[in-house]
């Protein structure tokens, strides 16, 4: 299989096909989890339910993460694509047909997380193939479609085919854009399906995919700014709601006017990173976008109490009164989230150029495998630490604890040893053997 370069002002069906599967896969995946979330949110145990969907996702994840890259990379990521979303379908028909307690909802989320382990990474590695290594462009509007298909699936079809026909409605709308995505995977897969041809010695082990980490800096930069990233991402999640209510004194429905910046920090780093990020600079993206996350978290932690001291002891009046009308903690949260949104979406651009760079071509479906198992592993104890946290001690503790941790992440990455001294260039073939010198002889 041969990197395929993009021309610049044409996209070619492949594209269009690629593009097409990031909206669809998300519109189904969106529909099913409406559904599934509507059920489990709703039966006499909903805290349990929900719980139990969030485990099934990450198991799988963990269990068979590794194994569907390796798949994927064996039978190339365009048939790998195809694969994952005929199994995809298939399990979202099965439920359309036999779902009928918030029991099973586990195992159907699980059982779709497990085929998604071969989907997701082809996914990945056909940004590779259809565009080669250079920009960010794919990797952002990649993203942009599959945050489109996302508010598509769960904002607007979800609520709409609910009050048509309830949660089966909302299946068999999820089983139509599935079958979408099929047809449009195979037709893909016909002229993209192929598996790389590996290099002599270059072996289909894990052992070889880890390699691609411990030989390249940015993808190990890429793997820590990931996880990082997630942690965040979903540690705010869990942490608004009583953000809202009990630091910002306002009620859940006042969500949409932090969420309203954070969709504009989005879209800003969406066009930041396809107009300026290349595998060259993905380095200093990843880290700037880092220290911005680990500044947009503690200054939702901390920083209105440092405000309210200054407006209260200036000491000038107009600021003494300011200090008293406003409320200081909404008008520092507001520019955070735009901030925020920035970051997190900077900093999944940048990384994912990063990987699909240093990753072989023939190793980029588990290479990404591998940095989401990994970073998987690595929200898990968080994740349960933070749903604990947030209701013992509130939600500005677990957002300086989010904090810290990206700190001290940022400072391990800074470290001499994470980032090893580049040897040498290598020298000509004969440039190691001493030069002959004409050594004079006595004759008689």
């Amino acid at each position: 299989m041969k990197e395929l370069v993009v021309v610049r002002g044409t996209m070619r069906p492949g594209l269009l096909l690629y593009y097409s599967a990031r909206f669809s896969g998300q519109v189904a995946q969106n529909l099913l989890f409406a559904s599934l979330f509507v059920v489990a949110g709703t039966s006499d145990k909903s805290a349990v339910g929900l719980s139990s969907l969030l485990i099934a996702t990450t198991g799988a994840s963990l269990l068979f993460g590794v194994m569907g890259g390796a798949l994927a990379d064996r039978i190339g990521p365009g048939r790998g694509m195809a694969l994952g979303a005929i199994l995809r379908t298939l399990v979202i028909a099965l439920c359309f047909f036999e779902f009928n307690a918030a029991a099973v909802g586990a195992g159907v989320i699980f059982a779709y997380s497990a085929v998604s382990q071969v989907y997701s990474p082809s996914e990945m590695a056909m940004v590779r193939v259809l565009c080669g290594k250079g920009r960010a462009t794919p990797h952002s509007l990649g993203v942009a479609l599959q945050y489109a298909g996302q508010g598509v699936g769960m904002l607007a079809l979800a609520p709409l085919l609910f009050v048509i026909g309830g949660t089966q409605a909302m299946l068999a709308g999820a089983v139509v854009a599935g079958v979408a995505l099929s047809a449009i995977t195979v037709a893909l897969s016909l002229n993209h399906g192929g598996p790389a041809r590996e290099p002599s010695g270059d072996h289909s082990s894990l052992r070889d995919s880890l390699r691609v980490f411990k030989r390249s800096p940015m993808a190990r930069d890429a793997l820590a700014v990931l996880a990082v990233q997630t942690m965040i991402i979903q540690g705010i999640v869990v942490a608004l709601p009583l953000y809202l209510r009990n630091d910002i004194s306002l009620g859940e429905e006042w969500g949409i006017f932090l969420v309203a910046p954070g969709v504009v920090g989005v879209l800003a780093g969406l066009a930041w990173s396809a107009a300026a990020v290349t595998a060259e600079v993905s380095q200093k993206v990843m880290r700037l976008a880092l220290v911005s996350m680990v500044i947009g978290v503690f200054a939702l932690a901390s920083l209105d109490y440092g405000l309210e001291a200054v407006l209260t002891f200036s000491q000038v009046g107009p600021l003494v009164n300011l200090e008293a009308s406003l409320n200081t903690t909404f008008i520092v949260a507001f520019p955070v989230a735009f901030l925020v949104g920035l970051a997190v979406t900077l900093a999944l651009v940048s990384a994912r150029v990063a990987l699909t760079a240093a990753a072989p071509l023939a190793h980029q479906s588990r290479v990404f495998a591998v940095q989401a198992t990994l970073t998987d592993s690595f929200v898990v104890l968080p994740l349960l630490l933070m749903g604990i946290g947030v209701e013992v001690a509130g939600a500005r503790p677990v957002l300086a604890a989010m904090g810290l941790i990206g700190a001290a992440t940022f400072v391990f990455i800074q470290l001499p040893r994470f980032v090893p001294i580049p040897l040498p260039l290598p020298l000509h073939p004969h440039a190691h053997k001493p030069a002959l010198v004409p050594v004079p002889v006595e004759t008689d």
